[in-house]
C-alpha cells in the first residue's frame, strides 16, 4: 500500500486525499522510494487546509552591560538560593563553636570528634632549625666526706709506743663573731675585729705524755681547720703571751674564756702550748704536764661545725682528725 507523504501513514490505492491528514496523496509511492513528479492535485471540492508556517528562529541573547540593576541580572533558581543559605548557616555556627569550646572539644555534652587527642605535627627539618633538645634533670653528686674516720670530740688518739707513748684529743670549740684580749699593761681590754665576712673558730686541744720520757708535741702550725675543702691555719694576729722579761703591750687572756677550765679541769686554759705565760718545746710524762690551751682560727660566716673538721699532724705518718659536730 502507498504512503503519505505528509503524515506517513497508509492509504489505499486510488485515493486521491490521505485518510489521516487530509494531503493530497494521488498515485504517490510509498515513501521507501522517492516519487516522480506529481501532476498538480486536482481542485477538489473541499479546500486543502493552509499549511502553518515555519517559526521562525529566535535572536540571540543581547550580552547584559555591566551599569544594568541587579533586577536585569539572570535569576538564580530557587532551590540554589536555599543551598547557599545553608552552607553559610553552617559555616557560621561552625566558627561560633570553635571560638566558644573549651580547648578539650566539648562544652554542653558536645564533643568535637578528635578534639581531646592532640595531633603531633612534624616540621620539616631545614638547615637553620635548632634541633630539640629534651631537658635531663642533673642530679647531684653528693660531696664526698673528706674525713669519713673522722673522730667525736674528746675521743683519744694514740701514737708512739713505749717511752715515747703519747695521746691527744679535741674537746671543746667556741664560734663567735669578735672576742676581747687583755692588756697587762694597762690592764684594759680591746676588742679584737675580724675581716668582713669572717668571725673567730677557737678549738681546744689537749696532748698528755703517758710513756716515761719528753716527747715533742705537733706545735700549732701542725694542727688545721678544714671547712667545705678550704683548709685555715692558726690566726698569726692573734697575740700571745711573752715570755720575755719586757711584756710591753702583751695580752696574756681573753675576757670571753678566762674562766674555762682545761681539759682536767686542773685550772684557767690558756693559749696552746702555753703555761703561765710560758712555753716549752717538749711535753714531759704525766697528767699534770699537759699541754692544753685553745687556738684562734679566722673563718668565713657560714662555717658551721657539722662540716669543719680539726687535723693534726704527728711525727712520722700519725694523723689524726676530729669533727666538731
Amino acid at each position: 500500500m502507498p504512503y503519505c507523504t505528509s503524515c506517513g501513514r497508509e492509504y489505499p490505492e486510488g485515493n486521491k486525499f490521505c485518510e489521516n491528514c487530509g494531503a493530497p496523496v494521488g498515485n504517490r509511492q510509498p515513501a521507501a522510494a522517492p516519487p516522480p513528479p506529481s501532476p498538480p492535485p486536482e481542485i477538489s471540492e473541499t479546500p486543502e487546509p493552509p499549511a502553518e508556517p515555519a517559526p521562525e528562529p529566535s535572536p540571540p541573547p543581547v550580552p547584559v552591560p555591566a551599569e544594568r540593576s541587579e533586577s536585569a541580572q539572570p535569576a538564580i533558581p530557587k532551590n540554589t538560593k536555599i543551598i547557599i543559605v545553608a552552607l553559610a548557616a553552617i559555616v557560621v555556627i561552625a566558627g561560633i563553636l570553635f571560638v566558644a569550646l573549651p580547648k578539650t572539644g566539648s562544652a554542653a555534652g558536645f564533643t568535637i570528634p578528635g578534639a581531646g587527642t592532640p595531633v603531633p605535627t612534624t616540621l620539616p627539618a631545614t638547615g637553620s632549625q635548632t634541633p630539640s633538645v629534651t631537658p635531663t634533670t642533673a642530679v647531684p653528686t653528693p660531696t664526698p666526706d673528706p674525713y669519713p674516720d673522722a673522730l667525736p670530740l674528746r675521743e683519744w688518739f694514740t701514737y708512739n709506743e713505749g717511752k715515747y707513748e703519747t695521746k691527744a684529743t679535741v674537746y671543746r670549740y667556741w664560734i663567735n663573731d669578735t672576742y676581747q684580749w687583755h692588756n697587762d699593761m694597762d690592764n684594759h681590754y680591746y676588742p679584737q675585729l675580724p675581716k668582713a665576712g669572717n668571725k673567730y673558730l677557737f678549738v681546744y686541744v689537749v696532748i698528755v705524755n703517758i710513756g716515761t720520757t719528753a716527747y715533742p708535741y705537733p706545735k700549732s702550725n701542725r694542727i688545721y681547720v678544714h671547712y667545705n675543702g678550704t683548709m685555715y691555719t692558726v690566726d698569726p694576729s692573734h697575740y700571745l703571751p711573752d715570755k720575755a722579761t719586757n711584756r710591753e703591750a702583751t695580752p696574756v687572756e681573753i675576757l670571753e674564756v678566762e674562766h674555762q677550765s682545761d681539759f682536767f679541769n686542773a685550772e684557767r686554759v690558756e693559749d696552746y702550748g702555753y703555761s703561765h705565760g710560758t712555753t716549752s718545746d717538749f711535753i714531759t710524762p704525766g697528767q699534770s704536764n699537759a699541754i692544753d690551751g685553745y687556738l684562734i682560727y679566722e673563718v668565713p660566716e657560714s662555717l658551721t661545725p657539722e662540716k669543719t673538721y680539726v687535723d693534726i699532724i704527728f711525727d712520722g705518718e700519725d694523723r689524726a682528725a676530729w669533727k666538731l659536730a
